[in-house]
């Protein structure tokens, strides 16, 4: 399902122009083994003394066609998030046939939840089963702990295109939602705008204390009447619902997000791989594109590594701001630093709010964990910190002396 990705048309230009490559002295870049990355996006509302879950889920890496490899799902709501925990309600049901409505590649879930399951501490724990080749059946688990504040939710945001709700947590600009009510008390819907002019993840080993929480003010506020659409002019983060426990924040980026289609989105990120001295240059450079390709055929020392290269890191800037987006965009965050640099964990282990990931060891590097911790934030539900340690130092400066020599091994 996967096409080329459209950096790898940064090259040819340059290369004609260059007169050819001095041939390649290093070993050509090993691109790791794709595997299906399965998410969840989910929305909520509502009605009738009940829980509405709309549940999507689809392959961030686009390895698998989930509508294909899916073939049932089973849920409990237990008293916590362990297996072990008291369990209320269980149920499992196979999925239907695919419909001509549904979309390639996006599976969605609908679950209605009795109002007396909604509550603290219950969690819903789903799982979801796929029958890949080889007859492989392979369940993946997700958990959603339950709050009865949900209950207060009587909306679902929509996007005005698609007619379908809005389910991830961001969009682009030029696009539109409106607010579909399943309340007989629904009244205007509050929007606050902020500028999302937020710092990109410092380094694992970095302990530089961090500035206090931020005050920052709203740049624009607006409301919407139910049926209402509203248009996302401006890039920032809007707030719909703010001053409420279920307020929903949306990451408005321009051009194709998450996508890396644009000069200022290939430089970004870069500063994970850079020195100080090279993002000035080129950040002064006059022609940014050109500047950024020479960057890429300098590590590389090959046309056909450099394309390797280029081919990895911004499939993984990509996938983090799939994955990770929050109040700023997923390759600016902890774990959006941290998959760009190390490549997807081999191991991942989850307990209440933190989670932490495994790197197992290899021949050209040991073994590493990073743990992340949930944070409040107004924003989102989705941000999280790092536990910086200065013992990252090692690993991290190897691995990007790996990235800067054209030898990242993933």
């Amino acid at each position: 399902m996967r096409n080329p990705h459209p950096l790898l048309f940064l090259l040819p230009l340059l290369m004609m122009s260059c007169g050819g490559f001095p041939s390649a002295s290093l070993d050509p870049v090993e691109i790791e083994r794709q595997a299906p990355e399965i998410t969840l996006q989910q929305s909520y509302y509502a009605s009738n003394d009940s829980l509405h879950l709309l549940l999507k889920f689809e392959d961030a890496k686009q390895v698998i066609d989930i509508l294909q490899t899916a073939t049932s799902y089973e849920y409990e709501v237990r008293t916590g998030a362990s297996e072990k925990a008291t369990m209320v309600i269980r149920d499992s049901l196979n999925l239907p046939d695919r419909k001509l409505t549904d979309i390639e590649g996006q599976l969605l879930v609908k679950l209605v939840l009795p109002a007396q399951v909604v509550q603290e501490p219950n969690v819903l724990q789903f799982r979801l089963w796929q029958l890949l080749s080889g007859d492989e059946l392979i369940g993946t688990k997700f958990r959603l702990p339950l709050d009865s504040k949900m209950l207060q939710k009587e909306y679902l945001l929509m996007d005005a295109t698609e007619g379908k709700p809005l389910l991830q947590n961001y969009t682009t600009t030029g696009n539109q939602v409106w607010a579909r009510s399943y309340g007989s008390g629904a009244g205007a819907l509050k929007v606050q705008r902020f500028d999302a002019d937020f710092r990109p993840a410092a380094p694992p080993m970095s302990l530089a204390r961090e500035a206090g929480p931020r005050t920052i003010s709203a740049a624009e506020v607006q409301t919407i009447a139910p049926g209402d659409t509203l248009t996302f002019q401006e890039e920032g983060v809007y707030l719909f619902d703010p001053n409420t426990s279920y307020a929903r924040g949306i990451l408005v980026q321009p051009a194709n997000f998450p996508l890396v289609t644009r000069t200022k989105e290939m430089l970004q990120p870069l500063i994970y791989l850079t020195t100080s001295k090279e993002r000035e240059e080129l950040l002064r450079a006059s022609d940014t594109k050109a500047a950024i390709d020479r960057f890429w055929l300098q590590l590389g020392e090959s046309k056909e590594v450099a394309r390797d290269l280029i081919q990895l890191f911004y499939s993984r800037v990509e996938l983090a701001n799939k994955l990770y987006s929050s109040h700023k965009a997923g390759w600016a965050t902890d774990r959006g630093m941290i998959y760009i640099i190390f490549g997807p964990p081999t191991d991942v282990e989850e307990e209440g709010a933190t989670v932490t990931w495994f790197y197992r060891q290899t021949d050209t590097a040991p073994a590493i964990k990073f743990v992340f911790n949930k944070k409040e934030n107004n924003f989102t539900q989705n941000h999280y910190e790092l536990v910086r340690r200065r013992g990252y130092g090692e690993s991290w400066y190897s691995t990007v002396a790996k990235w800067r020599a054209g030898k990242i091994n993933m």
